[in-house]
């Protein structure tokens, strides 16, 4: 099985969408520099990733990269992405947290509502490349700690000066407004209430402007449900037990199980499904004992580097 996820992450840098068929898509979002007051540190411009589950139709672009970089065909491609997708799904099921190296994470919630918690591990917003986060030096004295002691004495006594001065002026204040305040005519406070209205009207738009600009996301409640279509009947092979099994993927639908059946056979491969609690596994071989099935996993990774296999004893 492929690792679609580095081809997703490239992607990224050059597009603000990448689809994953039948499942979602990952959204990229200019975030602006931004300081954390808490952390004391300033952190560049980059790019928040969103997943939105509702953005499953297949576009192309991820299936064609793959078919690009790995030397495939449009189906074969097309069928690796859709065993990395059921993969995802039955992993999630099983209640773990599946990791996307350097995109993002998976899992459920305790309603059981899949949720996705992007990483900050990366930066995929190529104008900020080169630019890191710097942190703001912290003070380490107080203002007071710094300034001599005379000229904090000397500062309170004109501050003592400077209080009974205000207690004199507050005392006069009420007699000064009141004189100001005689010859307000009501066309001051219309021109006045009107200005005010001007402004809150202005601050309206640019709020209005701003609610349009946010992102929609999807609710977690919506869930996309991707299963390919097989015209015939499939079957279980015959389990026996005490046997070795080299288990290439597990899926929850047996229609997808005997899509990869036939890909290995394809390959020369005595492929066989078998059931493996609630989820049926293609096993690539069976053995009769572990140091066979060992060695034979060996040998499959060697002849193909990106190969994911495990072994399961029934």
């Amino acid at each position: 099985m492929l690792e679609v996820s580095k081809y997703i992450k490239d992607l990224l840098f050059i597009h603000d969408c990448v689809i994953l068929p039948g499942f979602g898509g990952f959204v990229a979002n200019y975030k602006p520099a931004n300081i954390d007051d808490n952390l004391n540190i300033v952190f560049p411009p980059s790019k928040a990733i969103g997943f939105n589950r509702n953005l499953s139709k297949n576009d192309g672009l991820l299936i064609n990269r793959l078919a690009e970089s790995e030397n495939l065909s449009y189906s074969e491609a097309e069928k690796s992405v859709q065993f990395f997708t059921e993969d995802i799904r039955v992993r999630i099921q099983r209640g773990e947290r599946v990791v996307l190296d350097q995109i993002g994470c998976f899992y459920n919630d305790r309603r059981h509502n899949m949720l996705f918690e992007p990483s900050k591990e990366l930066n995929y917003l190529v104008d900020a490349f080169g630019l890191e986060q710097i942190d703001l030096p912290k003070l380490s004295l107080s203002i007071e700690e710094k300034i001599h002691p005379s000229i904090i004495s000397q500062a309170k006594v004109r501050t003592l000066f400077t209080t009974k001065r205000l207690w004199y002026a507050a005392a006069a204040i009420p007699f000064v407004l009141t004189i100001a305040l005689l010859p307000m005519n009501s066309e001051r406070s219309f021109l006045g209430n009107e200005a005010s209205m001007g402004m809150m009207e202005g601050k309206k738009e640019i709020t209005e402007k701003i609610i349009q600009l946010k992102p929609v996301i999807s609710p977690p409640e919506e869930m996309v449900i991707f299963e390919p279509k097989l015209t015939k009947e499939v079957k279980l092979d015959e389990l026996c037990e005490g046997r070795f099994y080299l288990i290439s993927g597990s899926f929850t639908s047996m229609k997808n199980a005997e899509i990869l059946k036939q890909e290995l056979i394809s390959k020369s491969y005595p492929a066989v499904i078998i059931k493996n609690k609630n989820l049926y596994s293609v096993a690539i071989n069976q053995f009769e004992k572990r140091t066979d099935a060992d060695q034979f996993k060996k040998k499959v990774i060697a002849k193909n580097s990106k190969a994911y296999c495990w072994v399961l004893k029934k």
